[in-house]
């Protein structure tokens, strides 16, 4: 028997491991804020750490306003609330601004979450979980892979990249175990939460147009494709969150640098998610085209062996429910509300 059926068979057990004290960055976004009901739900103690104290859910023990950059005040919330685990989900994450404003991504996704890492050694805290992206893949010539000599196209992806770089580095000079969960295109609801107004992400963003009676903007049908529209590899956000699950179950009881693909291993094009979101809901989506954006690359879609056969995870939600739970969200009360 080889050490990944073990961590197979340690999946299998579910969430009877030890039970930590969580900081969760990012927490009040749409993607921590899943990720905090996941652990909470698993028994944890969640810790919220964010920027405006302007958490919107209430799946967390504690909340504490401040800064991940901010190196005295982590290490006083590390401290203050006796955390073990670090789960970083905050970040600057959009690929455009990114190319137009690098310096802005490079300060706070790299030097702040330096910043993090040097607190969490400080306090002794010793696993790391983070919130990669396949943009660290940059222009890929085929499905990727964690071992993929390939490099990122835009400064957003270089971010992701370098901060995984920086945990390995930190693993090995001071020990510190990480994760690192390359998120393919996370999208899809679920426990009354969702994207707010104004969301960046394909699917949201094609609802969001359609219920406002808007045409949306495709960006680009002449990428070397079947119908010269984008592909993309989406994944619902739950499970992303139960992922995130995992990475801490795994370090737990094995000593690493991981990195890992979150994905569906299934590309779907721009018309391809159009044709989903007119398939699944009663929308009627009208829509433009635009110009290709600087630094979007062609093809994005994630290889997951590896992530189901060390990690223990498998995509459990397809296309038709991440693209259901999303137009629930969005005709929901508390989105109307929120989006007031």
């Amino acid at each position: 028997m080889g050490w990944t059926d073990n961590l197979v068979k340690f999946d299998n057990a579910g969430t009877a491991g030890k039970k930590h004290n969580i900081l969760v960055t990012g927490a009040s976004g749409y993607i921590g804020s899943h990720i905090c009901k996941e652990f909470k739900d698993a028994g944890h103690t969640v810790v919220a750490l964010d920027r405006n104290n302007n958490v919107l859910h209430n799946h967390y023990d504690i909340v504490v306003q401040g800064d991940y950059s901010d190196e005295i005040t982590v290490q006083t919330i590390l401290l203050q609330n006796n955390i073990d685990v670090v789960v970083h989900i905050g970040a600057t994450s959009l690929v455009g601004p990114s190319v137009s404003d690098p310096g802005a991504y490079y300060l706070n996704n790299v030097e702040g979450t330096r910043s993090l890492l040097e607190a969490c050694r400080i306090q002794g805290v010793d696993k790391f979980v983070f919130a990669s992206s396949a943009a660290t893949y940059g222009n890929a010539t085929g499905v990727c892979h964690p071992s993929s000599t390939e490099l990122p196209c835009n400064p957003y992806g270089w971010t992701k990249w370098m901060t995984e770089k920086m945990l390995k580095d930190y693993h090995v000079a001071y020990g510190i175990k990480s994760v690192s969960l390359r998120y393919f295109n996370v999208a899809g609801s679920a426990h009354n939460m969702g994207q707010v107004k104004d969301a960046t992400h394909l699917v949201a963003r094609i609802i969001e147009s359609s219920l406002d009676n808007k045409e949306f903007t495709v960006y680009g049908n002449t990428y070397p494709t079947v119908d010269g529209t984008c592909i993309r590899d989406y994944v619902h956000v739950s499970d992303v969150a139960r992922a995130n699950k995992l990475a801490l179950d795994l370090i737990d009881f094995y000593d690493d640098a991981f990195v890992f693909n979150i994905g569906s291993s299934d590309g779907n094009s721009v018309f391809d998610i159009i044709g989903a979101v007119r398939e699944y809901t009663p929308l009627q989506v009208k829509f433009s085209v635009g110009d290709i954006r600087d630094g979007d690359p062609a093809v994005l879609v994630s290889d997951t062996k590896d992530t189901a056969n060390i990690l223990g995870w498998k995509p459990k939600l397809g296309i038709d429910k991440i693209v259901k739970s999303a137009y629930t969200w969005y005709i929901s009360e508390k989105y109307k509300n929120l989006s007031k």
